[in-house]
């Protein structure tokens, strides 16, 4: 009689088995039977997935919006508790979700509550202008084209008579959209030069503007601080042409 005793007899046990020793694994509820039935297309696997599966999947997220941030010197975790406050939606009133490319999902519970952040003029997160888009079915953020930056602009040798809010906001209004202008600048702490956040739709190569007052006219001169990479051949800021792929 074989010896069951013997160490290099014993049958090795597989890791899902060893797991099944130590306690029950996890199944689902669903019967897959009900599932649809795989095939083969072109010498890989196939299925086709029924449309009440898909719009079952959308609805869940019909109230949702598409955000998106530079998350280069932000956090996550920072990002989210700024919005809750700013939304005020309630406690569980929004779940958000991070994905790449600095995009991010806001499932809310309402289409009030979509409606009040969409149509809102602004929000703003650490100096960034927070862009907002519907999100629609097979949204995928790697085919999206980020054309938005937000820079520091600098308005060296300006005239001080020039050195007020409404002027530095009409004046960044000609390159994008003014989001705020420096607190140091407003304070007059020094004049050679001034600073105005602006959300960027395309970038260039502008060097200067071009101010008119009464029957004075003159070009003001500007300088971008710190100006994020822009593809000229895709049209995509976050990369060169030399990077594009």
């Amino acid at each position: 009689m074989e010896d069951q005793s013997d160490p290099s007899k014993t049958k090795a046990l597989t890791y899902a088995e060893k797991l099944m020793g130590k306690k029950q694994l996890p199944t689902t509820s669903l019967d897959l039977s009900t599932l649809p039935n795989p095939s083969v297309k072109d010498g890989k696997p196939a299925v086709v997935i029924p449309v009440k599966y898909h719009e079952e999947g959308c609805d869940i997220w019909k109230y949702s919006l598409i955000g998106r941030l530079d998350f280069k010197d932000l956090n996550f975790s920072d990002v989210k508790k700024n919005l809750e406050s700013q939304w005020q939606l309630g406690e569980g009133g929004g779940h958000f979700f991070p994905m790449n490319r600095g995009f991010f999902i806001i499932k809310l519970k309402s289409q009030k509550a979509k409606d009040k952040l969409f149509e809102a003029q602004a929000w703003i997160v650490a100096h960034q202008k927070l862009s907002l888009m519907e999100r629609y079915p097979s949204f995928d953020a790697d085919k999206q084209k980020t054309i938005h930056a937000t820079v520091w602009v600098k308005f060296p040798g300006l005239p001080m008579e020039y050195w007020i809010e409404k002027t530095f906001l009409a004046m960044g209004k000609s390159l994008g959209t003014p989001i705020v202008v420096d607190k140091r600048t407003l304070a007059h702490e020094y004049g050679y030069y001034a600073s105005v956040l602006i959300d960027i739709a395309e970038m260039n190569d502008v060097d200067a503007i071009h101010v008119s007052v009464g029957g004075l006219e003159f070009l003001q001169p500007i300088e971008t601080h710190k100006k994020p990479k822009f593809c000229t051949s895709c049209k995509i800021i976050g990369h060169n042409e030399a990077e594009c792929r």
